[in-house]
């Protein structure tokens, strides 16, 4: 049996949390100065000017005095956007000893060492978070998803559980992506029903979900359903054409079914907008299984 070129899309997408201090009292005995670069830094986070971000942040770190903190913690947070982990990390790590009472520093530290496939070092500090409040699904959310990462996926899926039975509002964009991984995680531990049955409830949810369509495109396949998969690739190319991987998964389902040209089809398409994108290495994998389904000898597919 042909297994899918690659298996599923996680959502993938930690949650940020941003320490804007707008209530903290180190307003009120920070210099005047410090106070106005705080504030304009915040107001660039918010326009997502990040590099004008950064830089009112350090400013502000350069002023030694009550605001110090605050300004670490959001710099932490600025330098996740710009993907400057290792800086993340060490700014949050600041942050904490600043206030080890600081929430979203320790959030926002769990996400630079998830980031940098640090696993444990992030599950240590979601539970922190935990530990001082037990109803921040945040928290257990993406603690799920550094469970998932070490394959742990029977915790995952309990953290997942937490978040969703939290008694604080979730937004819908929010528990959607909480619904479309616990489906993901359910499906690595071959609990196909209630895969579909998350996934499906993210779909609800946001019917705009490609991710959540295409990981029940993997579940379908997994469970042999290979016509509701292909329904459900075709879903994801209709909602993001630039998803290539549903047109590769979509092009292996059509050649189990023996639809050649349909198969023949996506494989070029994928091909195609590889090239475009200058993705070679990717390029080059699919040219080498175009040249498996359409050039080997059938044997090799049993």
């Amino acid at each position: 049996m042909i297994v899918l070129y690659r298996i599923c899309l996680s959502s993938l997408s930690l949650i940020l949390t941003i320490a804007f201090w707008f209530n903290s009292p180190a307003w009120a005995v920070s210099n005047g100065k410090s106070s106005d670069i705080f504030n304009s830094a915040l107001e660039h986070v918010r326009q997502e000017n990040y590099q004008q971000a950064l830089i009112g942040f350090t400013q502000v770190i350069k002023q030694h005095d009550d605001l110090t903190g605050a300004a670490y913690s959001n710099r932490c947070l600025v330098n996740l956007q710009l993907q400057n982990l290792p800086a993340a990390e060490a700014d949050c790590n600041v942050a904490v000893e600043y206030d080890s009472e600081n929430t979203e520093a320790h959030l926002n530290l769990g996400l630079a060492y998830y980031l940098r496939e640090k696993y444990d070092l992030a599950i240590a500090e979601y539970q922190q978070v935990t530990q001082r409040t037990r109803h921040d699904y945040r928290a257990y959310y993406n603690r799920g998803l550094a469970h998932y990462a070490l394959k742990d996926y029977r915790q995952a899926i309990a953290d997942y559980d937490l978040a969703l039975m939290s008694p604080n509002q979730i937004a819908d964009e929010q528990k959607t992506r909480i619904y479309n991984d616990r489906g993901l995680t359910h499906m690595m531990l071959k609990n196909y029903d209630l895969a579909i049955a998350d996934t499906e409830q993210a779909i609800k949810l946001k019917h705009q979900n490609y991710s959540a369509y295409f990981n029940r495109g993997c579940v379908h396949h997994r469970k042999g359903d290979y016509l509701a998969a292909i329904e459900d690739f075709t879903h994801v190319i209709k909602l993001n054409p630039d998803v290539t991987q549903a047109y590769i998964n979509r092009a292996v389902l059509h050649h189990q079914l023996g639809h050649s040209h349909a198969a023949l089809s996506d494989i070029n398409i994928a091909l195609q907008k590889y090239k475009q994108q200058g993705n070679d290495l990717t390029y080059a994998q699919v040219v080498n299984l175009k040249q498996k389904l359409f050039y080997s000898q059938p044997s090799l597919f049993a």
